[in-house]
């Protein structure tokens, strides 16, 4: 049975932070403290997995605390809460105490994603800064791509009779750059998923799911996807929530292609929603917990084809709807992505 994180909430933090930590999908255990050197006693018998601590303006106590703490013990995660006119001044400080940085109240499914990187003890740059960088590429691309195309466009229509080898050749150059266009829509894609649903409705996961692992094509060697039993509504956006499930689906295919025993699980946990996909095998034996929801480094793993952006895209819209995206090493060696989101 999978243990909920447990989470220490430390010093002058906003009142409504312990409370959004208590509403994740997981519903990990939260426990408040007033400071460091105070309740240090409470503090080790809960035996956090990641501290949550607001520094006060005379911080240096503290600051001392939390470094022998953390000498104590190595696989605590850090996260120095802030406020926004705020940041400027702690980032230097978090940098110092190698912890992460949130600024509170945050924006869309950042609470989220700082705590599981904290868990994993990852220092990869946080999940925004990758949204932006899509964000960025696309504009980038977007203009001399249509430029581009309008011009080979206009050739192919202008090319009649002998030169029709010339068209062949401007069709094929159009069908490369229609591969360019649909990238760049992915890009946009997940760049407009980090904002959060566009629309609201009920959408049944455990459709998507029977549909996505009944539509060709699939690889030769494929995933176990156990039909789901019964009803697994979310609220959210379909659009997106489809794109997810086709990602994991395909995902999962093409760990089981690369030689891993793979299966793909849709559960209802508690008052959540539960998409899991569970691989066995040498293919993920040395797999980077810390790196799985960076953009290509599932093409790196794997050496294989597999949409380097997936589970990128498929973390960027569950946090969007305010879930969670975990990905975890279990004792018998495999690899366990969770992608969460509230009934």
């Amino acid at each position: 049975m999978d243990r909920p994180a447990r989470i220490a909430v430390v010093g002058p933090a906003d009142e409504r932070l312990a409370s959004d930590i208590r509403q994740l999908p997981l519903r990990p255990e939260v426990r408040v403290a007033r400071a460091l050197v105070a309740d240090s006693d409470g503090l080790l018998r809960f035996q956090p997995d990641v501290l949550v601590i607001a520094f006060g303006p005379e911080p240096g106590e503290e600051i001392g605390a939390l470094r022998l703490l953390r000498q104590m013990w190595p696989a605590l995660g850090v996260v120095v809460v802030t406020s926004a006119p705020h940041e400027l001044a702690h980032a230097p400080l978090a940098q110092r105490l190698h912890a992460l940085l949130l600024v509170y109240p945050e924006s869309t499914g950042q609470l989220a994603a700082i705590l599981e990187q904290a868990w994993l003890g990852s220092d990869r740059p946080r999940a925004d800064t990758f949204v932006d960088l899509a964000r960025g590429v696309a504009d980038e691309i977007n203009n001399p791509l249509m430029f581009v195309s309008g011009h080979l466009q206009l050739l192919r229509a202008s090319l009649q009779g002998p030169e029709r080898d010339r068209r062949d050749q401007v069709a094929a150059a159009l069908a490369g750059l229609g591969r360019i266009e649909a990238s760049v829509e992915r890009l946009r894609a997940l760049s407009q998923a980090a904002s959060g649903p566009r629309t609201r409705s009920d959408v049944d996961l455990a459709a998507l799911l029977t549909a996505a692992a009944a539509t060709p094509p699939r690889s030769a060697t494929t995933a176990h996807v156990p039909p789901p039993t019964g009803e697994h509504v979310v609220r959210g956006d379909a659009e997106q929530l489809l794109a997810v499930v086709r990602t994991l689906v395909h995902f999962a295919d093409e760990l089981a292609a690369a030689g891993a025993a793979t299966e793909l699980l849709l559960e209802s946990t508690g008052e959540a929603r539960r998409l899991r996909i569970l691989a066995h095998g040498a293919p993920v034996a040395a797999w980077q917990l810390p790196q799985s929801f960076e953009p290509y480094y599932p093409s790196r793993a794997l050496r294989g084809q597999c949409a380097g952006l997936g589970l990128f895209h498929a973390q960027t819209v569950v946090l969007g709807h305010r879930g969670q995206a975990i990905a975890r090493r279990l004792p018998d060696g495999a690899l366990q992505l969770d992608f969460v989101l509230p009934a």
